[in-house]
């Protein structure tokens, strides 16, 4: 009969023999490779179980298998150590006797201890030595560079470096590229995990498209495509779109505003079917007066409240005020707000900029050739959230870096919105009388009103409202 020590020999056996886990193949070929000294990198798919299956069979093992040894977990927020790795690791407190198991802490009766911790001070990360130091960074792609230059110094025995992937740059992008000879590498998708339904995988890829990097970072473990830093929108995108734009297609017309504040340009651009042009970008520090101006511009170009959207961040509520006090009410747009797939991306920000990247990768629309403006597209940077939404680097966060307020390029994405809205601009927008419009929704009699055919408000559709 194997004795408890037999199944100490190695993690996969130790997984499945103490902890009592059926293991995928990816797991049990990832445990083999901690068995020997050195570091291995995985990146895999939303809902993988990397967490509970692969950190908390390494963290237990490492502790079981050599008495006094130090296992340290570590991620980029310190949610992901006490509601994931920790929670999993009480689950097995049974199977330990005179094991101590805390919130953040375990030891066992061999004197062996698990610690976890997130910090972003590299200096609190130093000091960590033991003969069998193992350490786990969970989620490494959001875990700053200090932090691993910290790590290295602590030379741990083993390193575990596992995470969804994130954007093309970092510590855990390099694991996999640039130091890719100092890892044991591993990708999992989603196919690859027989928990996750396969109906959802392809409900996903059928709702964004198998390109889209959501998909290509959730399902299939892909970093985020894009330039060398993480960029949302691609300088080569953006290059080939005006190297070969598509044909122009009329229809709906959308303009949208980006109010200035400070010394930021405001900005008014229109898109006309596939057309988007930038008509006006100026600097106005009386808000008032750019008011104004906005206004003016609505009328040349001939446009309708309701064909009209804006950003009403910070100064943007009160100019959006104003505006409706002119009589132009338009579209608000809270780019903090939640966003119409919150399970896809962190804000209506975000939304706006990775479902305009798409159309711009497809080669669905016309862009400006604006320098400003292609040099606003392609420097904002995005990753996916700790939820594996995807998400934008804020204003400030580009200011640090140097680079101004993307306001050409929130105007120019801007107009790619869905036109508004609601069922009397529709019927505005399709060219519908002032009497099929006091019609609209009125119950069809003998000898009443002959309903067009695709009218929005026909009462035998039973969507009478399809843009709601």
């Amino acid at each position: 009969m194997p004795t408890v020590s037999d199944y100490l020999i190695n993690p996969p056996g130790f997984a499945k023999a103490v902890l009592g886990l059926n293991l995928y193949g990816w797991e049990e070929k990832i445990l083999w490779d901690l068995d020997s000294p050195g570091a291995v990198a995985l990146r895999a798919a939303n809902g993988s179980g990397k967490t509970s299956v692969v950190g908390t069979s390494a963290a237990l093992w490492n502790a079981s298998a050599f008495p006094g040894s130090l296992t340290i977990a570590t991620a980029s927020v310190f949610r992901q150590v006490s509601e994931q790795l920790f929670p999993t690791l009480h689950s097995h407190a049974g199977k330990f006797p005179g094991g101590v198991f805390n919130a953040t802490d375990v030891t066992l009766a061999n004197g062996s201890k698990i610690f976890g911790f997130a910090t972003d001070e590299a200096n609190k990360f130093e000091g960590w030595h033991n003969p069998h130091l193992l350490i786990i960074a969970d989620e490494a792609k959001g875990i700053p560079q200090p932090i691993f230059e910290s790590i290295e110094r602590c030379a741990p025995v083993r390193f575990l470096l596992m995470s969804s992937p994130g954007g093309c740059n970092g510590f855990f992008y390099d694991a996999f590229n640039a130091r890719r000879k100092y890892f044991r590498q591993h990708v999992v998708t989603a196919f690859d995990c027989p928990h996750i339904d396969p109906a959802w995988i392809e409900s996903q890829i059928e709702k964004y498209g198998r390109e889209h990097p959501l998909i290509q970072s959730m399902i299939f473990g892909q970093f985020m495509s894009g330039d060398a830093d993480g960029c949302v929108i691609p300088l080569a995108f953006v290059e080939r779109n005006l190297a070969s734009p598509p044909a122009f297609v009329d229809g709906d017309v959308a303009a949208f505003c980006d109010f200035a504040a400070g010394g930021d340009e405001n900005v008014f651009a229109v898109r006309r079917g596939n057309r988007v042009q930038i008509i006006a970008s100026w600097r106005e520090p009386d808000t008032m007066k750019a008011v104004g101006r906005f206004i003016q511009l609505f009328r040349e170009q001939d446009l309708k409240p309701e064909q009209i959207s804006a950003d009403e961040g910070g100064l943007g509520i009160v100019m959006c005020d104003r505006l409706a006090e002119s009589g132009w009410p338009v579209n608000r747009v809270n780019n903090g707000s939640t966003a119409d797939k919150p399970e896809a991306y962190a804000n209506k920000g975000a939304e706006i900029w990775f479902e305009a990247r798409v159309r711009i990768e497809k080669g669905g629309i016309i862009l400006p050739n604006d320098p400003e403006l292609i040099a606003q597209l392609t420097s904002r940077r995005g990753w996916p959230d700790s939820k594996g939404r995807l998400q934008l680097e804020s204003k400030a966060d580009m200011r640090s870096r140097g680079l101004p307020s993307p306001d050409r390029a929130d105007a120019v994405l801007g107009t790619m919105l869905p036109a508004y809205q609601g069922p009397f601009a529709i019927v505005i927008q399709r060219g519908y009388s002032a009497r099929e419009t006091m019609l609209a929704g009125m119950p069809r009699r003998s000898g009443g009103f002959d309903w067009p055919p695709d009218h929005p408000f026909r009462p035998n559709r039973s969507n009478r409202y399809p843009c709601l």
